[in-house]
């Protein structure tokens, strides 16, 4: 009886140190394992060849399944919500891009919001489209009319130097006006001056949906740096049609959002949209969008907000530029 009582309590003793030894290895996974994001790693090549720099499109793509990647070290999320509540905002809708890689990731990014002067980029790109195949209508005349400005729009966000009554402009002069300083007069002479279903198209072609309520377009952030990713890859349009476009894009007198948040070496190719709610104060939009060139690792910043100051929103805009910035940064540094 002693033997086989002993034999029981060996055997108790084992199964002890056995879910001991389970806990412990528990406790290791949860605590001390750094918490990594299981990604596939995707291996892009790109054509660097000419002398082209904005754009980079893709040669081959290899996938590598055995590959951890980490994108950002703290939650997206608090930070935006944290912005959320300091600057008194409605809703962010937030998406990033590694250009290089292609991983994403988005906060609130099937939220819908107004484009407004966002729309401005399809339209360029419609205009380039045509260039490729005619590229005299770059330097096509066309004279400014008391019928191409519009009355009711009265924009928060104003530069100088518009175009000018009577004055006589090539299209891509138009073009630069309305991209670079967001100029309502020129987007009224380009839709005038391109084929028609040209904008359209654009947006067919990159598959990118275009809803309309109420007579008014909407759109997600998601879908609307998809723009931004056919220019840089040079998909839609040519590469030096792509290389126009971003160079443009990358003159943007507009610098109190993405470009407030980032280096002032640092390139960044964007465009911003505002919009205040059927003129009713205190319900705004501001959104920017946009390429951030970090040396070798550019990557797509985009971000929608609806509050009720756009000074506020701007703030907003620039600090989770500057926070994904140094992400970003901590990310290449951790990488040497």
């Amino acid at each position: 009886m002693t033997i086989k009582n002993n034999k029981i309590e060996y055997k108790k003793y084992l199964l002890g140190i056995n879910i001991f030894l389970v806990l412990i290895i528990i406790i290791l996974i949860i605590f001390l394992i750094p918490r990594t994001k299981k990604e596939n790693s995707i291996n892009i090549t790109r054509n660097l060849q000419g002398s082209f720099s904005l754009t980079n499109p893709i040669l081959d793509c290899e996938i590598d399944n055995n590959s951890n990647v980490t994108i950002f070290s703290k939650d997206v999320n608090e930070k935006i919500e944290e912005l959320k509540n300091q600057y008194n905002l409605e809703n962010i809708s937030f998406y990033f891009r590694d250009l290089n890689n292609g991983l994403w990731i988005g906060v609130n990014e099937k939220d819908i919001f107004s484009p407004a002067s966002l729309l401005k980029v399809p339209v360029f790109m419609s205009l380039l489209y045509e260039a490729e195949t005619t590229p005299s209508i770059l330097d096509k005349k066309v004279k400014v009319s008391q019928s191409d400005f519009i009355q009711s729009v009265s924009p928060n966000i104003v530069s100088g130097n518009l175009l000018v009554l009577d004055k006589e402009y090539s299209l891509l002069e138009v073009a630069e006006s309305m991209i670079e300083k967001s100029d309502n007069t020129a987007i009224t002479i380009l839709l005038k001056n391109i084929k028609e279903g040209g904008t359209d198209n654009v947006f067919k072609s990159i598959g990118i949906p275009l809803d309309m309520l109420n007579n008014d377009f909407e759109i997600r952030v998601k879908d609307y740096a998809g723009f931004f990713r056919v220019l840089f890859n040079a998909t839609y349009l040519n590469r030096e049609m792509s290389e126009k476009a971003l160079d443009i894009l990358s003159r943007t007198q507009y610098v109190d959002g993405i470009v407030a948040g980032v280096p002032k070496n640092i390139t960044v190719a964007h465009k911003f949209g505002e919009r205040n709610i059927g003129g009713i104060e205190g319900h705004t939009q501001l959104h920017d969008c946009g390429i951030v060139y970090y040396p070798s690792k550019p990557y797509i910043f985009c971000v929608m907000t609806r509050g009720k100051d756009f000074i506020n929103q701007s703030k907003a805009i620039k600090e989770l530029s500057n926070y994904i910035y140094d992400e970003v940064d901590k990310d290449d540094d951790a990488s040497l």
